[in-house]
């Protein structure tokens, strides 16, 4: 008898972790994940349109300048090498590197702000956006938002120097791609004066509260957004890569019928051990 009351013992104790485990742990899923390395296109216009399954959903882009200031760079980009005369002029931080790795054709990354080359071309004044929408999944508490970023500006001649300001957000209902320094709930804001540069990769953790409603098909949007000032002194550009957006879950509690058959279980567990002591 002692042997039966003790498997039986070890067999709830074993159901009770399991449905413990399964109330106590949330759950983390990925909303969004993008590298930007499908496809041969070198513009976003030209890969949305030729290859939209390329880049989320839904993806948009604005430009107040020529549409090729919003577009893809290769991993052996000039503009993601090392300038040693100027090294404001391209993304590297330092001789011999490369910002986005792997330096290779088969890695691409986003740019704005700058239509070839490195940051000495055109344009050079305007606002440029970038979005992805996404979908919060059911039972999101908060949300992680990473990337890996540059922005790198300089002192075009030398006229009084202004600031060019790079923002990453998320909005929903409300959302206009052409505004996309506007947002509801800021991830990054930085803003260079004159000349500098500054970088990633960041990690930010946002409160589903903090996101607002969502738009009218549900989704939220992450922006990426660069003003480059009218006046065209800083001359600057934005670099992106590997965005990714995942979702933390409240934990899901046990339904009431769970908890009545483990008491039960329990119940019976006690009213056997009473009996066979009886006897």
């Amino acid at each position: 008898m002692n042997a039966i009351n003790s498997k039986n013992i070890r067999l709830f104790a074993l159901l009770l972790g399991t449905f413990s485990a399964a109330c106590a742990d949330a759950a983390t899923v990925t909303l969004l994940d993008e590298n930007f390395d499908d496809g041969s296109n070198t513009s976003i216009q030209s890969l949305l349109s030729s290859n939209p399954t390329a880049l989320p959903t839904g993806t948009l882009w604005s430009s107040t300048a020529t549409a090729n200031s919003v577009n893809l760079r290769l991993g052996t980009d000039s503009i993601n090498t090392y300038n040693s005369g100027n090294p404001l002029q391209r993304f590297a931080l330092a001789a011999g590197s490369n910002f986005f790795l792997p330096a290779t054709s088969a890695n691409k990354f986003l740019v704005m702000g700058d239509d070839s080359g490195q940051l000495a071309g055109s344009p050079t004044a305007g606002t440029f956006g970038f979005a992805t929408p996404f979908t919060l999944a059911s039972g999101t508490t908060d949300i992680t938002i990473s990337f890996d970023w540059v922005f790198s500006a300089f002192l075009f001649g030398s006229a009084t120097p202004d600031t060019d300001q790079f923002k990453v957000g998320i909005s929903g209902s409300g959302f206009n791609i052409n505004s996309p320094l506007t947002t509801t709930a800021s991830v990054i804001d930085q803003s260079i004066f004159s000349y500098g540069k500054t970088y990633g990769p960041d990690s930010v953790t946002l409160a589903v509260a903090s996101l607002g409603a969502a738009d009218v098909n549900g989704n939220y949007w992450l922006s990426f957004g660069l003003f480059e000032n009218a006046s065209s002194v800083t001359n600057g550009a934005v670099g992106i890569d590997n965005i990714k957006i995942t979702a933390n879950l409240a934990p899901v509690p046990l339904p009431a019928a769970t908890w009545s058959f483990l008491t039960g279980f329990m119940g019976l567990l006690a009213l056997g051990k009473r009996k066979r002591s009886a006897l």
